[in-house]
């Protein structure tokens, strides 16, 4: 596996690990790019449409008081399978090595991104929602990063979004 493809595997476990449906939706607009070597599955727009929406309906419940804890058993085992299956679309030619290294990203910063924004919610008093929203933010810019890394360019989400739009 290549350096990108490592770097590719790794950030959209950790966007997963943050934000579950934002990596697999920022994978999917990045195969979208004319041109590019594309993952059977994500290359079609629908596929893109769909979990890019599923990815801002996450965004919006994440903000909701009922909304599960991300290190709950099942909510991390899926993250951590989101992760995989990211990374092992991502690594390409290594897609075993991809999908560890997606899920281990996940892993650990799904137990990093709960314990910041707990720590910081408790030592600033800033209600959690704003906490989350810069949560997302971040969730948002490492994945545009790793998808910027697989296209071998520097992309930002408004670029990527317009190629499903």
């Amino acid at each position: 596996m290549n350096q990108r493809s490592f770097n590719s595997a790794l950030l959209f476990g950790v966007t997963a690990g943050l934000r579950s449906m934002t990596a697999p939706a920022l994978l999917a607009l990045a195969q979208q790019q004319p041109g590019k070597q594309r993952h059977w599955l994500m290359a079609d727009r629908r596929v893109a449409r769909a979990l890019t929406m599923m990815a801002v309906g996450e965004l919006v419940f994440d903000k909701l008081p009922f909304a599960p804890n991300r290190i709950a058993p099942a909510g991390l085992s899926a993250r951590m399978l989101i992760g995989a299956m990211c990374g092992a679309a991502a690594a390409r030619q290594d897609e075993k090595a991809g999908a560890l290294l997606g899920m281990a990203g996940a892993l650990v910063s799904s137990f990093v991104g709960y314990a910041l924004r707990k720590s910081v919610g408790r030592a600033s008093g800033v209600p959690d929602a704003l906490i989350a929203l810069a949560e997302d933010g971040v969730a948002i810019a490492i994945g545009s990063a790793a998808a910027a890394s697989l296209n071998g360019e520097n992309e930002d989400v408004r670029t990527l979004t317009m190629h499903v739009a």
